[in-house]
């Protein structure tokens, strides 16, 4: 007896295999399923027919096929892939720094505050005092002449969080030579008679400061730098002697206090002018003096100065200075110190006018 199996629902014919029927179903497809399997039959025709061109004259002009059939066609124009750019060698002769880009070079004027230098310097004074109540003509004491000497300035400038070009300065002097004194003496045999003395005096000088400031830039040619500015100044002083008198010698120290403004005006990129104006007050002021008692305390006195300076950049770091600055300041009349004897003595006051001229070479970093 043969068997049938009924197919409800299905319109499809059955199929019959060792005398038994099969159900047979076809898949049903979605429109996207369906795209999808196209795209990736035409990416594989276009990889295909990349492979098989490769090598071809792309110059030939072989007429281009626009035919949509689906049956598969030899391609009769080559592949022209989109051009590519060329790649860059460095050559035999490579160097490091020639392509690596240089940091942005910085103005003049902030460069000339980023720099060591040391210089010679010539220094010309002319020291003046005189006692109370002395005549006219005489009781004066007065030196004046040229010394030599060095100096050694280092500053830096720099950016600190939001505050742009703070500024740091360190400056040392020292001076050492033998000036002219023209002063009087007293008698030894006249008491009270009081007469011109004219000798040379040994001086030696030292002048250290620091300056803490802010640059202003008022252009990329022009920066204004105030600042403030503390430090120390020695003098000594060694008077030659004769037979008649006696030789003195004499120790200054004064500590210094106040501001200072420095202008940089920079005429081209390698030569700036350097301009300085200076006041300070000379405070705790001393002075000891070779066989007399106790220590004389002069009162204080302000300090004056201003220079013109040049700096001008040779090549790299290397740079070019001089200038020439004025100094004027006085020291105040001391107290009076009782000595062995019954009697007393007193420092009077005092002015000096000095310039110095320096001319060295600094180091910009």
């Amino acid at each position: 007896m043969r068997k049938t199996i009924l197919c409800l629902g299905l319109s499809m014919p059955a199929l019959v295999a060792g005398g038994k029927a099969h159900a047979q179903f076809a898949p049903s497809h979605t429109t996207e399923y369906l795209d999808t399997r196209r795209e990736d039959e035409l990416r594989h025709r276009t990889l295909a027919r990349m492979l098989m061109t490769l090598g071809m004259d792309p110059t030939d002009n072989a007429p281009v096929v626009t035919g949509t059939s689906t049956t598969f066609n030899m391609p009769v124009r080559p592949f022209e892939p989109q051009p590519r750019k060329p790649r860059k060698f460095a050559p035999d002769n490579y160097d490091a720094h020639r392509y690596t880009p240089s940091p942005r070079r910085l103005p003049a004027v902030v460069q000339v505050n980023r720099e060591i230098g040391i210089a010679a310097a010539g220094i010309w004074s002319n020291y003046k005092e005189k006692p109370l109540h002395d005549p006219a003509g005489t009781g004066y004491d007065r030196e004046t002449g040229w010394t030599t000497g060095f100096q050694v300035d280092a500053s830096t400038m720099f950016d600190l969080y939001e505050v742009g070009n703070i500024f740091i300065a360190l400056h040392f002097a020292y001076g050492d030579g033998s000036t002219g004194y023209h002063g009087s003496a007293s008698s030894p045999t006249e008491p009270g008679l009081i007469s011109p003395y004219n000798t040379s005096s040994q001086r030696m000088t030292t002048d250290s400061r620091l300056e803490l400031g802010k640059g202003i830039m008022v252009s990329d040619r022009f920066l204004i730098t105030p600042a403030l500015q503390g430090g120390y100044r020695t003098w000594n002083r060694h008077i030659d002697g004769s037979d008649e008198v006696s030789s003195l010698s004499e120790d200054y120290g004064t500590f210094l206090a106040g501001i200072v403004v420095r202008l940089d005006y920079a005429l081209t990129r390698d030569f700036v002018l350097r301009g300085r104006l200076g006041w300070a007050e000379l405070v705790g002021t001393r002075m000891d003096a070779r066989d007399v008692n106790g220590t004389f305390h002069l009162r204080n006195r302000p300090e004056w100065d201003a220079a013109l300076d040049f700096d001008y950049r040779v090549s790299g770091g290397l740079h070019l200075t001089g200038g020439v600055q004025y100094t004027y300041f006085s020291f105040g009349r001391s107290q009076a110190v009782a000595q062995y004897g019954g009697y007393s003595l007193y420092e009077p006051s005092s002015w000096t006018n000095g310039v110095t001229m320096h001319a060295g070479v600094a180091y910009g970093f």
